[in-house]
């Protein structure tokens, strides 16, 4: 006799998830009341705790969803310049327009380090890892194409995903200016890809 299983509903995740974004990005995880997740997403608050276990799983869960969103975008970005310093400047417009068109998800991303510091699932922590193995191919491309003076790849890579994430935040938080959250990512990643010394000044000391 042959078991049936029962598949997920697709659909009905991504309403949940969908209607996550919203409430945990006004309420803040400790604000957020799962029932009012469940009644924008059309379903019983049983059925979002059969997706996810507990709030924090549907958090995570939230999480992923957004990451899996901007993976995509920043894949999308990448191939589109076949340079390695093309391809990181593309990724650096990408990160900034991805969150000045969805504000919301990086409320997400700002929840994440301050409501948990850091204490990540495991699968979020290999998640980061592999994005900064990604990248770091990038630099090292760059690198043997005499784009990018040698350098750590990895290192490279933190220090301009920080640049980036700090500089959208702060935008975001200041409005600064006339700069869209876009322009404030394409600054940032000049300033960091080609630095602020003229030609001649640099090597010279201090």
């Amino acid at each position: 006799m042959t078991k049936t299983v029962t598949k997920p509903d697709v659909c009905k995740e991504e309403a949940i998830l969908s209607a996550a974004v919203h409430v945990f990005a006004r309420a803040g995880f400790r604000g957020t009341d799962v029932q009012e997740i469940a009644d924008r997403a059309g379903v019983g608050k049983g059925t979002v705790y059969r997706y996810f276990g507990d709030k924090q799983e549907l958090f995570w869960g939230t999480a992923f969803w957004v990451l899996d969103k901007l993976d995509q975008h920043l894949t999308n970005a990448i191939s589109a310049s076949d340079s390695p310093l093309g391809k990181l400047r593309a990724t650096c417009r990408a990160y900034g327009a991805f969150f000045e068109t969805n504000p919301e998800y990086l409320e997400i991303f700002v929840l994440d380090r301050a409501e948990f510091r850091g204490d990540a699932p495991p699968a979020r922590r290999e998640r980061h890892e592999k994005m900064i193995a990604e990248f770091g191919k990038i630099v090292e491309a760059g690198i043997a194409a005499g784009e990018i003076r040698p350098v750590d790849a990895r290192n490279v890579v933190l220090s301009l995903g920080s640049t980036l994430y700090g500089s959208v935040v702060c935008a975001a938080m200041t409005a600064a200016g006339d700069r869209s959250l876009t322009e404030m990512a394409e600054h940032a990643a000049d300033i960091f890809l080609t630095g602020i010394c003229a030609e001649s000044s640099k090597g010279s000391e201090q």
